[in-house]
């Protein structure tokens, strides 16, 4: 796996505007994030189809373009699994867009998310409190908007919130549903003998 992977979001946006894609980056990330959060995983194949179609493309993805996906899956995947839990949502940068803008991101990345965790079908039946109430919160965030009464100041100390919220919500579900399994040592016991062919 390749350790350290990093994706600049505006080199991403560009080759979506480039390939005409619909979707936004930042909606993909959090579709393919709920999609991963759920234990569900995907082939290379399956995921170029998932991502072109939630991009709404008006031709199937380019080889180079194919290729930054499989990278993208990669990047999305390691970061949720890493340790250091330095998993972060993918918006645009304060210095390249406004605050407006950003807003969008985290309302997209939030209705990304659960049309990503519900895509999966992996999880039925009943959920418990704390994913339920995770969902419920991407729920909200998915129609947050910034209106003119707000002070630019309290807008973006909210959305640093909301995304740091966003953040430990998505690394939580994760963690619930992709507990890493436990490598117990099989231990022979004296009396026992292995299995044999006969």
């Amino acid at each position: 796996m390749q350790k350290n992977i990093s994706i600049p979001f505006h080199q991403f946006a560009n080759a979506m505007v480039t390939i005409g894609a619909l979707g936004s980056p930042s909606g993909l990330h959090g579709w393919l994030t709920g999609y991963l959060s759920t234990g569900a995983r995907l082939s290379d194949t399956q995921w170029q189809i998932e991502a072109e179609n939630y991009l709404e493309t008006p031709e199937s993805l380019p080889k180079p373009v194919q290729s930054l996906m499989t990278v993208f899956y990669g990047w999305v995947l390691q970061g949720l699994e890493n340790e250091s839990m330095n998993f972060t949502l993918f918006m645009p940068e304060s210095d390249d867009c406004e605050l407006s803008q950003q807003v969008d991101a985290m309302a997209q990345w939030s209705k990304g998310f659960l049309d990503g965790f519900g895509a999966a079908g992996k999880v039925s039946g009943k959920l418990d409190d704390e994913t339920k109430e995770v969902l419920q919160h991407f729920d909200a965030f998915s129609q947050v908007e910034l209106t003119a009464d707000d002070s630019p100041e309290d807008s973006e100390d909210l959305l640093h919130e909301l995304v740091e919220h966003a953040r430990v919500a998505a690394l939580t579900v994760f963690l619930a549903f992709n507990e890493p399994e436990a490598a117990e040592p099989k231990v022979i016991d004296g009396d026992e003998k292995p299995n044999q062919l006969h």
